[in-house]
């Protein structure tokens, strides 16, 4: 038998590890920490979890502090609907302030269920109790449209009629509200476009044809009809000749009718339907003024659809039958393109030659000469390119397109591994003062030509030449010659046969860090980071650099912002009191407390206009700067992925910061103002799926649209990546999405897996290309092909500067320098690194 004296010790035991080991209970603090920080990195299951928890222990703390809406957003993003559901309708009957918010909500389910009658009631409880809410007029607009798509067309015109009324604009000077609707005002036309549906859909076909005929007469940028004409045209096209009809036939209109209609359906790149009606001003008005543009522009369609066989029979036709027109000209020019385009190199350049012979004194007689150069190129005859390039030079010695020509000759050179005379051309290209830049088809800069002479050096083995031309080109955030420079730089740091030339030249700046001159230090220290492969020796220059800004005026123009703690921070322990304040601040407070900046951010915007909160005593303390509330508002704006309000922010800013501004000293904040990276869920869904790179799409779309996901290009291409309806109908296709509407591209998922799908495309025909696959987003893949043929290799050192577009050219330096910086700061899967 065990003595006594053992039990009482293993009791005491059990205590102690009993009293030791018990995990305390988290406090509500750290409970809250926890689950932004779950939220902010997107681990929902972990965010619901706790949320979940909380409730089971505190109910009381769970809903003061609406947490059960919190739950609800979760729980949608999971596609949860039945929980998302629940937790909204908890928020709604429990009265609290986030109630509007949540009838949004599940207005917005109901809507995706189908249930429309169910939306309206969410939509009509909203407008009731928070009539003033800054989603009544997204409610107001929805609900107008759920009574259309519900059949009820009496009922959306009266609201929609109303809405438009409302949105007028006051008259200059004067009180009085404008009772003449505004045909210019995008959101009127919007709601014009479904009031001319709803008419025609009851019979109404009068009231319909005078709101469709006034939409495409209208349009507030007639070069570039809206979404809005479009769908006016093409119903009253409907209506000229019956739904069966349409599209094979058009209404008997006036020629100045047929010729409006026919740009709108050209511009939206409809274009059978635009050839619909040239064709009727060419069959109907052989006598007028028309007739020869609607000949051209039925070419020039079909051109865009690839059928360039047509489309030399109608510019011929133009040069056939209105001989004296200026559009003859044009029609020339174009039939020579078409045929190189056909690989008819031949007919191509003898059309060229007619044109310099026939329009000597044509504004645009070099781009004959420069053709030529380019139709030469592609059949591989670089011998009689080279004695265009020359006879260009001599026909236009002193103007712009003499440089344009020696840069022709340079690439050629380049090709041919003709690296001696390369660099003369260089160096004579150097010399000019216009090189043509994004702005001139051919065109250069100098820091191109500064890069291809380190190249040519460098393919001349006279490295160190080559090494001190590279780092004479700056490099920042968005200088992309600057950036391949450091590129070439490590690869010479990294080879046996050239490092040794690195480490001198690097020997030779480090002198230069002892100058009394602030200037030198700097730019040998930002030197010396780009020869090295040491991180301590990067990090010391480093150093150096930020205490040289110090004394460079124009270095300390870097935004100096704090962001401020809005928001409440407190737990709600009893409800809120009822006193008159500011009901924005306090939807921004709850919604800041949350971590919902996509509702936190409009709020807080709203609720500094009223200057009547407690915010407001924040903004008169002179110890708090209102740009430090801008920079604030520009941050909640970015985490609630109004991506595009962010940059717009702090892009102005940054253009007084010199170019060569070190990456790594500008604050992280800032940074990811500059270079956000919103809608992180279907990016990495997409991308990954893909096979393309979540930053690669990030580094497109800024450069596309800015992260604007409503905006239409002046080339008609929609959404966050911009596609045109040719190449988005393709896409739709080969995803087998039926029945595909050119406005889901103003959805960001749809835009994204859109994107994503193409650029993976492209990947394929160019793999590991990411320049090439760029300048194919926005040239063309044919073009690309072309560019990369020329330059003999896959090196993008060597076919960039053959980029003809370069409008192409420039978008890929940009593109390229976005992906640099996407790179840095974040991983594949847009975590931050």
């Amino acid at each position: 038998m065990l003595p006594a004296k053992f039990f009482e010790i293993f009791r005491l035991l059990l205590f102690f590890a009993a009293t030791t080991f018990v995990v305390p209970a988290q406090t509500p603090t750290e409970t809250h920490s926890k689950i932004r920080r779950a939220v902010e990195n997107k681990e929902y299951a972990e965010a619901s979890g706790e949320l979940q928890r909380l409730a089971s222990r505190d109910q009381k703390l769970f809903q003061l502090n609406n947490y059960d809406y919190l739950l609800a957003r979760i729980a949608e993003k999971q596609n949860n609907v039945g929980a998302a559901m629940a937790n909204y309708q908890t928020v709604v009957s429990r009265n609290s302030v986030l109630t509007e918010y949540a009838l949004w909500h599940q207005s917005q389910i109901a809507r995706s269920s189908g249930n429309l009658m169910l939306e309206r009631i969410y939509l009509n409880k909203l407008l009731t109790i928070a009539p003033q809410s800054l989603i009544s007029s997204a409610a107001n607009s929805r609900l107008a449209r759920s009574f259309f798509e519900s059949r009820n067309f009496e009922t959306a015109i009266l609201m929609l009629e109303q809405q438009n009324r409302t949105s007028a604009e006051k008259k200059i000077n004067s009180a009085s509200i404008s009772t003449t609707p505004d045909f210019k005002n995008p959101k009127i036309r919007e709601n014009f476009a479904l009031i001319g549906q709803a008419y025609s859909q009851m019979g109404n076909a009068a009231q319909a044809r005078e709101i469709f005929t006034q939409l495409v007469n209208n349009s507030a940028n007639p070069a570039q009809p809206d979404d809005f004409a479009l769908t006016a045209a093409k119903a009253l096209d409907e209506m000229d000749v019956g739904k069966e009809n349409f599209g094979k036939t058009v209404g008997v209109l006036t020629e100045t009718e047929h010729y409006r209609r026919a740009t709108v359906y050209q511009f939206n790149r409809n274009f059978p339907l635009a050839r619909r009606h040239f064709l009727a001003i060419v069959e109907r008005f052989r006598t007028e003024t028309f007739v020869s543009e609607a000949l051209f522009q039925i070419g020039r369609g079909f051109v865009q659809e690839k059928n360039y066989d047509e489309a030399i029979n109608w510019f011929e036709r133009v040069q056939a039958e209105f001989p004296e027109q200026e559009i003859a000209r044009d029609a020339l020019s174009q039939t020579a393109s078409t045929y190189s385009r056909l690989n008819k190199p031949k007919e191509a350049v003898s059309r060229y030659q007619k044109f310099i012979a026939k329009y000597p004194d044509a504004e645009n007689l070099d781009r004959a000469y420069l053709n030529i150069i380019d139709v030469l190129r592609d059949q591989g005859e670089n011998a009689n390119a080279l004695k265009w390039t020359a006879k260009t030079q001599e026909m236009f010695k002193g103007k712009l397109p003499e440089a344009i020509a020696l840069f022709a000759q340079t690439r050629i050179r380049i090709a041919q591994n003709d690296w001696t005379n390369a660099i003369v051309d260089l160096n004579s290209l150097y010399t000019f003062a216009d090189l043509g830049g994004a702005r001139v088809p051919g065109g250069t800069n100098k820091a191109e030509i500064i890069f291809l002479k380190g190249f040519a050096l460098e393919n001349l083995n006279r490295f160190d030449e080559a090494i001190t031309t590279y780092l004479s080109i700056p490099e920042g955030r968005g200088e992309y010659y600057g950036w391949r420079a450091s590129e070439r730089l490590k690869m010479l740091g990294k080879n046996e046969k050239t490092k040794m030339f690195v480490a001198q030249q690097s020997n030779i700046l480090n002198i230069s860090l002892n100058s009394k001159e602030a200037e030198v230090q700097r730019a040998a220290a930002h030197s010396i980071r780009r020869l090295s492969d040491s991180a301590e020796i990067k990090n010391q220059m480093l150093e150096v650099i930020r205490k040289t800004y110090g004394a460079l005026p124009e270095y300390q123009n870097l935004p100096q912002k704090t962001l401020l703690d809005l928001g409440r921070a407190e737990f709600l322990k009893e409800p809120r009191k009822s006193v008159n304040v500011n009901t924005h601040q306090i939807l921004a407070d709850e919604l800041l407390f949350l971590g919902i900046y996509d509702e936190a951010a409009p709020e807080l915007e709203a609720s500094l206009k009223f200057r009547a909160s407690s915010l407001e005593s924040q903004i008169q303390n002179p110890k708090v700067k209102s740009e430090d509330f801008d920079f604030t508002l520009a941050v909640f704006y970015k985490r609630g992925d109004f991506a595009h309000r962010a940059v717009s922010y702090i892009e102005p800013l940054f253009r007084q910061i010199p170019t060569d501004f070190e990456i790594e000293l500008i604050p992280r904040e800032q940074l990811e103002l500059l270079y956000p990276a919103p809608y992180q869920e279907s990016l990495v869904k997409y991308g990954l799926e893909k096979k393309v790179d979540p930053r690669f799409l990030l580094s497109i779309m800024r450069q596309e649209s800015r992260f604007r996901a409503d905006v239409k290009s002046y080339a008609a291409a929609r959404g966050l990546m911009q596609f045109i309806s040719t190449t988005s109908d393709k896409i739709a296709s080969e995803l087998r999405r039926e029945n595909f509407k050119q406005d889901e591209l103003y959805t960001p998922s749809t835009a994204i897996l859109f994107g994503s799908h193409y650029l993976s495309n492209l990947f394929r025909l160019f793999p590991k290309q990411p320049a090439a696959v760029a300048a194919s987003y926005n040239g063309g893949e044919d073009n690309m092909l072309r560019w990369l043929s020329r330059s003999k290799t896959d090196n993008p050192d060597r076919y960039i500067p053959e980029i003809i577009f370069t409008q192409s050219k420039d978008y890929v330096y940009k593109v390229m320098a976005n992906y640099r910086v996407y790179q840095m700061l974040y991983d594949e899967n847009l975590n931050k690194k």
